[in-house]
This record gives structure tokens, sequence and C-alpha cells, in this order.
């Protein structure tokens, strides 16, 4: 049981992680925004990752692969980069959360669940016994079964 809560924690855990959104920003916002890594739309429509970008005065500076790129601001159509989502990821919980609640309400079950004992044997054995103390529901006399 341990491990069904430590793992559904877990996949809480990486599932917020990983919640996020493309956004367009201004160019004037990447330095604040200050992102890993940016979709660079250029004028001609071609799309450019760049990573670490920056602005310096008025060109976009960054690392598209392994060189330094600059790009400037007039090349420049369209920056998106990726932010986190909150509420996404709080509904993404939530709905982890409810799902794991309702599967552990489905395999416990609802009802009450009855323990029979059975001092005679397997059952059938009245069948074959029907004088038994657990059959009648009279006890054995003191000397053993009659």
């Amino acid at each position: 049981m341990r491990s069904m809560v430590g793992g559904a924690l877990l996949l809480a855990v990486v599932a917020s992680t990983a919640c996020k959104t493309m956004r367009s920003v201004a160019l004037d916002q990447v330095n604040t925004i200050g992102p890993e890594r940016a979709w660079i739309t250029g004028n001609d429509q071609s799309v450019v990752l760049m990573y670490e970008p920056k602005i310096v005065r008025d060109t976009l500076v960054g690392y598209v692969g392994r060189y330094k790129e600059r790009m400037p601001s007039g090349m420049v159509n369209q920056v998106r980069v990726q932010t986190p989502a909150p509420t996404r990821t709080a509904l993404l919980v939530g709905g982890i959360t409810v799902g794991f609640g309702a599967f552990l309400v489905l395999v416990a079950g609802s009802g009450q669940s009855a323990v029979i004992v059975s001092i005679a044997g397997p059952p059938g054995d009245c069948e074959q016994d029907p004088d038994q103390a657990i059959c009648t529901g009279v006890p054995d006399p003191p000397g053993g079964p009659r």
C-alpha cells in the first residue's frame, strides 16, 4: 500500500514539473523572462531554436546549435518561450488525486466483509456428518463428539 502511495506521489511530482505552455513574448521581454531557450520566427517564416537568448541593443543574441548567432530585431517576426502553466499543473495533480482516491475506494469496496471461520473443516462437512457441533449449534459433550 505504501509503495502505491509513493508511486502516485512520484507520478504527481514528475507530471507537475512537466506542465509547461508556449507563449509569445515581445522582444523586449526576453531579458526580463530569461528563458533557457526560445523559438524565433523570422520574417521569412523560418523557425530557429535559440538557446540562452538575450537582447543586446537592438539585436537578439544566442546559441543556435553550437554557434553564437545574432539576429537584428528587424528580422524577428515572433519570439515564443516555454513558461510554467500552474493552472494546468494544479488540475493535473487534482485529477490524479481524485483518480487515485476512486481507485482505492473501488479496490477496498464499500460493503462490509464477513469472515466465516469453520472449526469442523471445509464447507460440506455438515452434509457428510450432520451431528457435528458446528452443524447443530449444540456444543460437544466433555468426552468428545457423540
